[in-house]
């Protein structure tokens, strides 16, 4: 079958593309693969329907309506109890280390007022530092609180003999938001839009630097250096370092500057911990460099191992908790899972470093990990 000329032309064209995109499998993989990678990690990573939000209870009354409402909640799919707490004091070491997402206190008369046929008080008391939880959590309870008012004054009225709309509300709730008490969401957006914009810059400038060697045939020179990989992988290191510090500091200053949003806590300790964060980020790109056989696989690899899984499995828009466990188990392996933690801390609630003294040993572990893999890597390539 013959065809017209300019369909053989293009043809010929289309088949050299072919030939080309054979000769780089790594390149044609990526690009097969990526839409399914996508569609599991939205499909899995997003969900907002939180479940299992760990609450303390101060349970001053110690009745059997207390306790009868604190039940309540544990049986729901949303709550799950973590703490009943003795001395107030407690409460603020618990939301500001971020073992609950809120407390309850119910006070001292809480069943004489339900015996009575007064609405009974519950204050809640709730970690504003994660705006999006606690406004979903707040949207949980007062459901739940509802339907058990409900409850509880249909009962009452019954037994009086008076119809259920002449009687008060059984409960009321008193919610008070901790450390972001307007619920702003930049307030959270902000801080953990600069562990992410770090990430990706600190890993999109190193994803070259190895690969770059390769191509433009200056490796071979480097190979038969006296350098060991691991001073190779440090030395490559330190000029991104100290572009992606500034790159915080200034992000920090635009982010007070623009939308008020400023650190509590001690910046020196946010800084410091950010340097951490930083060599954990631009080995990420070091080692993808050290694998891939061309600068477009390295970058494109590069961010997706960086901006998918910061905005998604991190923590950064969606709690880890309500992902899936392997999920979970990724996300404890992924530098800003950690650093967002850290970094929202320190901005919303003031919190020194002996709280997030687990957060920072996880860095430090993940980044020597990754200079040992890349010199491990860089090793490899050149035998």
């Amino acid at each position: 079958m013959s065809y017209p000329d300019w369909v053989r032309r293009m043809l010929a064209v289309a088949r050299a593309e072919w030939a080309h995109n054979r000769r780089d499998p790594r390149s044609l993989a990526v690009v097969i693969a990526l839409p399914v990678f996508l569609l599991l990690l939205y499909g899995y990573g997003i969900n907002l329907d939180l479940r299992d939000l760990k609450f303390a209870v101060q349970d001053l009354d110690r009745t059997e309506q207390s306790a009868d409402f604190v039940n309540r909640l544990v049986r729901s799919e949303y709550f799950e109890l973590a703490r009943t707490i003795e001395d107030t004091r407690e409460i603020n070491s618990l939301i500001e280390g971020g073992a609950v997402r809120f407390v309850l206190v119910l006070p001292p008369d809480f069943g004489d007022d339900l015996a009575a046929g007064r609405p009974a008080q519950v204050q809640v008391l709730l970690d504003g530092a994660d705006s999006t939880s606690a406004s979903i959590a707040l949207g949980y309870l007062g459901a739940l609180v509802g339907e058990h008012s409900m409850q509880l004054t249909r009962r009452w009225a019954t037994r009086r003999g008076l119809p259920a709309s002449a009687v008060q509300p059984a409960l009321k709730i008193e919610p008070r938001v901790l450390y972001n008490p307007e619920l702003r969401s930049v307030n959270f957006i902000v801080p953990g839009l600069i562990a992410v914009i770090v990430t990706l810059l600190a890993a999109l400038l190193t994803s070259g630097c190895i690969v770059r060697e390769r191509e433009s045939g200056s490796f071979e020179a480097l190979a038969a250096s006296p350098i060991t990989p691991v001073e190779i992988v440090l030395g490559k290191s330190l000029p991104y370092a100290a572009i992606s510090f500034v790159d915080i500091v200034l992000c920090m200053v635009v982010g007070w500057l623009l939308f008020g949003v400023a650190p509590v806590g001690d910046k020196l300790t946010l800084l410091g911990i950010s340097v951490i964060y930083i060599i954990a980020s631009l080995n990420i790109g070091l080692l993808v460099s050290s694998l891939a056989r061309s600068h477009q696989v390295a970058t494109l690899v590069a961010f997706l191992l960086t901006v998918l899984p910061g905005l998604l499995v991190s923590g950064f828009a969606f709690p880890v908790r309500s992902m899936p466990v392997v999920l979970q188990v990724i996300a404890q392996m992924i530098p800003a899972t950690h650093f967002l933690v850290i970094i929202r801390g320190i901005y919303l609630k003031g919190a020194g470093i002996a709280v997030f003294a687990p957060r920072v040993a996880a860095l430090v572990v993940i980044a020597l990990l990754l200079i040992l893999l890349t010199a491990k890597a860089f090793r490899r390539t050149l035998e």
